[in-house]
C-alpha cells in the first residue's frame, strides 16, 4: 500500500496549526518583569539649614530591586532649574513600601515649586534596567509641591 502526499501535507497543517496556538502563549510568558514602581512626595519639611524630602516607594513590580538611582530636578515657581538630584534608595522587595528620607543642604522648602523625576540612571534586579524601571515609574504627590516625570505621555 502506498501513501499520497495528503498525509504529508495534513501533518504540516497540523503543525502549523500547533505553531500558531503556541505562538501567542509564548509571546505572553516574557522575562520583563511586570507591574508598577509608585513613587510618592509625601512631605517637604524644612530642617535646619535645608529642606527634608520625603519619598515613598511601593514596589508593584514582581521582581525585587537590588539597588536604584533616580535623577530629580527641582525647580522654582518661575520655572527656573534650582538643583539637581541623584537619589539612591535603598533596596525594594516586591510588594513593599518604603518611606526614606533625603536631606537637601542650603535650600529651603517653599523654594522648590515643583520636582521633576528626571531619569531612572541604575535599576538592578532579575530583568531589570534604567529604562524598563522608568517605563514602570508612576509618580504622585501628597504635599504641595507637583511632582511630575520625563516619561512620554505624562
Amino acid at each position: 500500500m502506498t501513501r499520497g502526499p495528503w498525509p504529508v501535507a495534513g501533518s504540516v497543517r497540523a503543525l502549523l496549526l500547533l505553531l500558531a496556538c503556541i505562538g501567542p502563549a509564548a509571546a505572553a510568558t516574557t522575562d520583563e518583569p511586570r507591574g508598577r514602581l509608585d513613587l510618592e512626595l509625601n512631605r517637604l519639611e524644612d530642617i535646619d539649614g535645608g529642606c527634608r524630602l520625603t519619598l515613598m516607594f511601593t514596589n508593584g513590580l514582581d521582581v525585587n530591586i537590588e539597588a536604584m538611582s533616580v535623577e530629580t530636578v527641582l525647580f522654582d515657581a518661575e520655572g527656573r532649574v534650582i538643583r539637581f538630584l541623584l537619589l539612591k534608595p535603598r533596596p525594594l522587595s516586591s510588594g513593599r513600601t518604603r518611606v526614606q528620607q533625603f536631606d537637601i543642604r542650603d535650600l529651603a522648602c517653599p523654594a522648590i515649586a515643583r520636582v521633576l523625576l528626571n531619569d531612572v540612571t541604575d535599576c538592578v534586579g532579575e530583568g531589570l534596567d534604567p529604562a524598563t524601571c522608568l517605563a514602570a515609574i508612576n509618580v504622585t504627590s501628597r504635599d504641595g509641591v507637583a511632582f511630575v516625570t520625563a516619561v512620554a505621555g505624562d
